[in-house]
């Protein structure tokens, strides 16, 4: 007697592996979106914490041909990131595409420097980045109302932190 597995106990196997796939990959998937939106809020949040610590050193963005470069004051991974910071944009990649505007506006009059974070508008509706400007914390970022006059802004060198 030969001794082996049956087709019909082969096809069975086949099938069950195919139901636990199913319902794995989904999940893999959800996984992989979660941990892109917590990457974008700690980026937000190590971006902020970058530019205040500059801003306590130094006291002000240099600007002109002088001008401060985003890749000189954060490692977080910005596309644009040769711009000056006062004047030039720097986005916020999510997914492998930009997703959320990032603008810096030094310290005039009365009025605080401070940073904007606004949604980018051509991919906002698209996947990842979809789901991360749906986030809670993200939105708190984009949505701030720290400076009462400038909605959407965070003065930077503040003791004020949105979590």
């Amino acid at each position: 007697m030969i001794k082996g597995f049956t087709m019909i106990e082969l096809i069975f196997v086949i099938v069950i592996l195919g139901i636990l796939a199913s319902v794995a990959i989904p999940r893999l998937a959800a996984t992989r979106t979660d941990a892109e939106i917590s990457a974008t809020i700690a980026n937000i949040r190590i971006l902020l914490s970058d530019l205040n610590s500059y801003y306590a050193v130094k006291d002000e963005f240099p600007q002109g041909s002088n001008g401060v470069k985003w890749s000189e004051i954060t490692n977080v991974h910005l596309e644009n990131a040769n711009s000056s910071v006062v004047g030039g944009t720097g986005y916020l990649m999510v997914g492998g595409e930009r997703c959320i505007e990032v603008s810096v506006s030094n310290r005039v009059g009365v009025l605080p420097a401070y940073i904007t974070f606004t949604k980018y508008p051509t991919n906002q509706n698209k996947g990842v980045c979809k789901e991360a400007l749906e986030a809670d914390a993200v939105k708190a970022f984009i949505n701030s109302k720290i400076l009462d006059t400038l909605p959407g802004t965070m003065a930077i060198g503040s003791s004020t932190t949105i979590y």
